[in-house]
């Protein structure tokens, strides 16, 4: 886990920080939602919902994993993070809500964001959906998938692997 630069702020201005986000978002504050957040404003991303239970409990956080369960879907329904599938269709949390694509390796599991494609200045998936609307006349949601291959590092391996 790297950590991120908090350009100079004490811990304090951080929990600020936070409190006014969740606000912004139309949530309360709790300690878990701050301790979440603040994991992944440290560098955690892609991640499943076990892993940042450890995490919280290395920090010394007495968190439950149902409740780290249960504040992740509410971060992600406020749109705060958002959850996609990982490789073995586990739950992964990533808090790059910006438009943008995973690529996903089969064979290692890794996750690597991938900035949103366009089409004509369209990004991918709105020219997706407005496509598919005006082919079928369905209402389509705001279209959501992942790339999935394997991974340079993965195919080397399986050379070397193979000699």
């Amino acid at each position: 886990m790297h950590m991120a630069n908090t350009g100079g702020m004490s811990n304090t201005e951080r929990t600020e920080n936070i409190r006014a986000l969740l606000r912004r978002h139309g949530l309360r504050y709790s300690r878990p939602r701050e301790a979440i957040m603040e994991l992944f404003r440290d560098g955690s991303t892609h991640v499943s919902a076990e892993s940042l239970h450890v995490s919280l409990k290395h920090r010394g956080e007495d968190v439950s994993l149902s409740t780290v369960y249960l504040n992740l879907n509410v971060l992600r329904d406020a749109g705060l993070v958002q959850e996609f599938r990982g490789v073995g269709g586990e739950s992964l949390y990533d808090h790059n809500v910006m438009p943008h694509y995973h690529l996903i390796c089969r064979e290692t599991g890794e996750v690597v964001d991938v900035p949103a494609i366009e089409i004509d200045g369209v990004p991918l998936g709105r020219f997706l959906k407005d496509r598919v609307e005006r082919e079928t006349g369905w209402t389509i949601d705001e279209p959501k998938f992942d790339l999935r291959g394997v991974s340079p590092y993965a195919r080397s391996e399986a050379v070397e692997e193979d000699r």
